[in-house]
């Protein structure tokens, strides 16, 4: 049912379920074996211990945790781990799931669908696509690289978008166009 990557747990902290979003994201540093979140760093594992452990011992009291368990990968950028507790008088999605791990890879993501920004923005095909590659992050230089056209073009478009979004810097820009799904 979520969009991002979640894994669900029982009372025992073994794995119910996870998504396939959650599924992509695992590797060696973070992954499921024989029904257990398995971690590499030893830091994060005892964060994720230590929280199961309360789950498991004292369930009435819990509230989701307020700092991430960061889970640190070898070869990109850590990821989030937020973990929500469920109340056993919830019943959802069973009577075995307990808590909801939601999982946050940090790093480069494709930006929103340029049909999606055209029309609630009333941009062109053209600039949707150029605000695309500017909502990964990407500046002017490397989005007119990749659309195969002039910078000239690329600094002319963008400051038709800047005006169509009433943004005036690209973080702005990159800010509002980060909220459309």
């Amino acid at each position: 049912m979520l969009r991002q990557p979640a894994v669900l747990l029982d009372l025992d902290g073994s794995v119910v379920g996870a998504n396939v979003a959650a599924v992509a994201i695992f590797n060696s540093d973070l992954r499921i074996k024989d029904r257990r979140i398995l971690i590499r760093d030893l830091e994060a594992r005892t964060k994720l211990r230590v929280f199961l452990d309360q789950l498991k011992y004292s369930p009435l009291h819990l509230t989701p945790s307020i700092d991430p368990v960061i889970v640190p990968r070898q070869d990109k950028l850590p990821i989030l781990l937020r973990i929500w507790p469920i109340d056993a008088s919830a019943r959802w999605p069973s009577p075995d799931v307990r808590a909801l791990l939601t999982l946050n890879a940090l790093g480069p993501k494709p930006g929103p669908p340029a049909p999606i920004l055209a029309k609630t923005f009333g941009l062109t095909p053209s600039e949707a696509k150029l605000a695309c590659i500017i909502a990964r992050g990407a500046g002017p230089e490397i989005a007119a690289l990749e659309l195969k056209i002039s910078r000239e073009t690329a600094r002319n478009q963008l400051k038709s978008i800047f005006a169509k979004t009433g943004t005036h810097r690209q973080s702005e820009l990159v800010a509002l166009l980060l909220q459309v799904h």
